[in-house]
């Protein structure tokens, strides 16, 4: 019986085609990602942003060109261990400190001088700072202890709501999934995934920045 072969052309069948090279069963990837078991075979055109992010973040030598576009080869090029190489490239993002869920990352950035920070590894460039997740309200997507690598957004121009964001403001720094408030344009909503906490009406006023979601790391990714 022929060896079975996936559509190069889409997403999906990169994917399935890198796993199948790799050997990696599908329930073990699924696992790995935080997904249903069944994941893979509901995908119909391509995958969401952050699940493409935690997916070169599990496999670095997987290119994301290529799983997202089929451009170049499969594998990223080889630079010994992945982690130097990325350090090398000086995809290094400071840490913020846990206090800074005292505080608020607009009063951190201004007094502290990020090269004396401890720093995290990116995989992808582009990022501002990455910040520890403390607590379980954005189970069960985000774990408490992960981290997340963040970009700061013109919430002026444009807000995509209905993403998770790190939200500075006044009272602290908070992640949330954010979305219109019906308190009017004032105001955000602050969402929880875990259901056991509700929603929380933000004053645009009291926000000193929104900050989207590029990717997440395990716990221990720290320099």
């Amino acid at each position: 019986m022929a060896s079975e072969k996936y559509d190069l052309n889409t997403v999906k069948g990169r994917l399935l085609t890198f796993l199948k090279e790799q050997r990696i069963p599908q329930t073990e990837f699924c696992r790995k990602l935080g997904v249903a078991p069944t994941y893979i075979g509901v995908i119909r055109k391509s995958i969401p942003a952050e699940k493409i992010n935690r997916i070169v973040t599990l496999y670095p030598e997987l290119s994301r060109d290529w799983l997202l576009y089929g451009e170049g080869e499969m594998y990223a090029p080889k630079q010994g261990d992945p982690r130097k190489f990325l350090q090398e490239a000086g995809y290094l993002v400071p840490l913020l400190p846990v206090t800074a869920f005292a505080g608020n990352i607009t009063a951190w950035s201004q007094s502290v001088n990020a090269n004396d920070c401890e720093k995290v590894v990116s995989p992808v460039q582009g990022v501002d700072f990455a910040i520890r997740i403390s607590g379980d309200s954005m189970e069960p997507d985000f774990h408490d202890g992960s981290i997340v690598l963040i970009k700061r957004i013109d919430d002026k121009a444009f807000i995509p709501w209905g993403h998770p964001m790190i939200v500075d403001s006044s009272n602290g720094v908070f992640f949330k999934d954010v979305y219109p408030s019906e308190k009017g344009k004032k105001f955000i909503e602050a969402r929880s995934i875990n259901p056991k906490y509700p929603p929380l009406q933000i004053p645009q006023d009291c926000i000193h920045g929104l900050y989207r979601v590029v990717t997440t790391l395990n716990p221990y990714s720290s320099y």
